[in-house]
C-alpha cells in the first residue's frame, strides 16, 4: 500500500494557543485520513519530554526538537545532536553576551539562571492549584533543571531569549554563521525575542527526509503543516506545502496552500482541500 505522510507542528498548528487544545474537527479530520492509509508525525520543535502527550490523536511518530530526534512507536530511530565542542562555544557566548539559554537534550532540559527565572516567574500569581499543576509539567518538572545540573547528555537543541542588557548583535554575528539559527519574533512588536539554535543542516525539513527515507516513500506524498519560521524548511521540503490561517507572512509565501486559522477548521479545511479525509 503506498502512503501519504503527513507531518504537523504542534503550537498554532495543530494546537489551538487560545485554548490549548487540538480542535474536535482536527482530531476527527486525521483519524479519517488515517483510516485512508494516511500515515501522521509530529514535526515539532518542542523538545522529546514535551511530545508524550497524545494531543487526541494516534500518532505514527515525532520529529523533534526541530529535526535534531527521531522516533517511531516511542523508540528513538535516528537522532543529529550538537558536537560537544559546538555546544560549549554556543553556551560560552549566551554567556559572553548576557543571553538566556535552555539546552534540550532527550529525557531533561537545563537552563541558565535567567531563563529559569523567566519560566517560573510565569507561575506568579496563579492560584495555588492551577500552580502546582503547572509544575508536574515536563516544562517544569524536568525541562529547567539548574545548568549546573548538566552532566553531558546529548543536547538536540539550544534555545535562547533576549533580556535588557543582552549584545543580541554580538550574539547572533557570533553564532548564527556556524549553526542552524532561527530567530523567534515576539508576537507584541514583531521584534526578535530570541531564537531556536540547531547544528548545521538540521531542520524540520531533514526531519522530514528522515522519515520519507526511513518509510522508502515519496517526497511527493508528503504534506507539511505549520505556520512559524521553524517551519518553514519542512514548508519548502514537503512534496505539498500548508500554512495555517494565522502563520507568519514569511512562511505564507511558500505554501503551496494557505489554509483557514487553527481555530477556524483549518486542519480539516487541508485536509478536505486535499482530498485526504473523505
Amino acid at each position: 500500500m503506498k502512503h501519504k505522510y503527513l507531518f504537523f507542528d504542534i503550537d498554532g498548528t495543530l494546537v489551538d494557543p487560545k485554548t490549548g487544545t487540538v480542535p474536535r474537527s482536527a482530531s476527527d479530520a486525521i483519524r479519517k485520513a488515517q483510516a485512508d492509509g494516511c500515515l501522521v508525525f509530529l514535526c515539532s520543535g518542542r523538545p522529546y519530554y514535551e511530545i508524550q502527550e497524545s494531543f487526541g490523536i494516534k500518532r505514527d511518530g515525532a520529529i523533534f526538537s526541530s529535526g535534531a530526534g527521531f522516533e517511531i512507536d516511542g523508540k528513538l530511530v535516528l537522532k543529529r545532536v550538537f558536537k560537544p565542542d559546538l555546544a560549549q562555544f554556543v553556551i560560552d557566548k549566551a554567556n559572553e553576551f548576557h543571553v538566556a539559554y535552555s539546552l534540550h537534550c532527550l529525557s531533561k532540559g537545563f537552563s541558565d539562571p535567567m531563563w529559569r527565572k523567566m519560566v517560573f516567574d510565569k507561575l506568579e500569581g496563579l492560584p495555588v492549584s492551577i500552580a502546582n499543576r503547572l509544575l508536574v509539567h515536563p516544562v517544569f518538572n524536568c525541562g529547567n533543571l539548574p545548568i549546573d545540573k548538566y552532566a553531558g547528555e546529548d543536547i538536540y537543541k539550544i534555545n535562547v531569549q533576549y533580556f535588557p542588557g543582552s549584545d543580541q548583535e554580538g550574539f547572533v554575528n557570533a553564532v548564527a554563521p556556524v549553526t542552524t539559527f532561527v530567530p523567534i519574533n515576539s508576537q507584541a512588536n514583531n521584534s526578535s525575542s530570541g531564537c531556536e539554535i540547531s547544528p548545521i543542516d538540521v531542520n524540520k525539513g531533514t526531519g522530514v527526509l528522515m522519515v520519507t527515507t526511513h518509510y522508502r516513500g515519496d517526497i511527493k506524498d508528503t504534506y507539511g503543516f505549520g505556520d512559524s519560521l521553524n517551519d518553514l524548511e519542512m514548508i519548502k521540503e514537503c512534496g505539498h506545502g500548508i500554512v495555517m490561517g494565522n502563520g507568519q507572512d514569511e512562511v505564507k509565501a511558500f505554501a503551496e496552500y494557505v489554509t483557514s486559522n487553527v481555530d477556524d477548521n483549518g486542519v480539516a479545511n487541508a485536509l478536505l482541500h486535499y482530498g485526504l479525509c473523505e
